[in-house]
C-alpha cells in the first residue's frame, strides 16, 4: 500500500497516483457520482485524469499551484473511495475551497463524507494555519448538506439557480466554517 499522508478514524489519505486513474475516471464517468460535482459536465478519460495528477503533484507554494488534493480509502484496503481538496488557496486571505466526491456510490450514507470534511478542516486549519474553509453546494444535495453541517459547516448564503442540473437550474448554498468556530465545534462533537 502507498504511504498514506493523513488518517482519520476509519479512513488513509494520500496524494493522487498513476495507479488511481482507472478508479478516478470511472468514478467521474458515473453519472449519480458527478451529477454534484460543479466540474462534472463534461467527459472525462484516463489520459486526462494522469495529466490531472501530475499537474497536483506539485506543493502549493511551487510555481503558484493553489490546489492540496487527496485520495482517501478505508484502512486496511488500498481501493480509494474517493477524492478530496482543498481549492484556490490563499495565503494572504488564509481561506480555501473544500470539496469532495465519493465515488462508490454504495458506500454513501455511511458517514464517510463527515468524516472527510473533519479531517480535511483538522489539515487546513491545524496545518495550512488557513483561517475559513468555504464550499458550495447544489442546493437538491441533501445528504451532502446534512455531512457539512455535522462537520462544523454553516450556511453563509445561496447563488438562486447558479447551477445547471440534469436539465434544470439548481440553487447553490453557499457554506463556511471559520477556525475558532471549528475549534469550539470539535470540543462539543462526537468523533462519529
Amino acid at each position: 500500500m502507498p504511504a498514506t499522508f493523513l488518517e482519520s478514524d476509519r479512513l488513509w489519505y494520500r496524494a493522487p497516483e498513476k495507479s488511481d486513474v482507472p478508479f478516478l475516471t470511472s468514478a467521474l464517468l458515473d453519472p449519480r457520482v458527478r451529477r454534484n460535482l460543479l466540474v462534472g459536465r463534461y467527459p472525462f478519460s484516463e489520459a486526462g485524469e494522469e495529466k490531472w495528477i501530475e499537474r497536483h503533484a506539485q506543493p502549493p507554494a511551487v510555481d503558484g499551484v493553489t490546489d492540496v488534493v487527496m485520495v482517501f480509502g478505508p484502512k486496511g484496503s488500498e481501493q480509494p473511495l474517493g477524492s478530496t481538496g482543498l481549492h484556490r488557496i490563499s495565503m494572504l486571505h488564509r481561506s480555501a475551497e473544500w470539496g469532495i466526491f465519493i465515488g462508490r456510490p454504495e458506500e454513501w450514507g455511511k458517514g464517510y463524507g463527515r468524516e472527510v470534511a473533519r479531517g480535511m478542516l483538522r489539515y487546513g486549519f491545524d496545518t495550512l494555519n488557513l483561517h475559513r474553509i468555504h464550499l458550495r453546494v447544489n442546493a437538491d444535495n441533501e445528504r451532502g448538506i446534512k455531512a457539512y453541517r455535522a462537520a462544523g459547516f454553516i450556511d453563509e448564503g445561496r447563488q438562486r439557480e447558479a447551477s445547471y442540473v440534469e436539465g434544470k437550474y439548481v440553487d447553490l448554498v453557499l457554506m463556511a466554517v471559520l477556525r475558532h468556530e471549528w475549534r469550539k465545534s470539535v470540543v462539543e462533537q462526537p468523533s462519529r
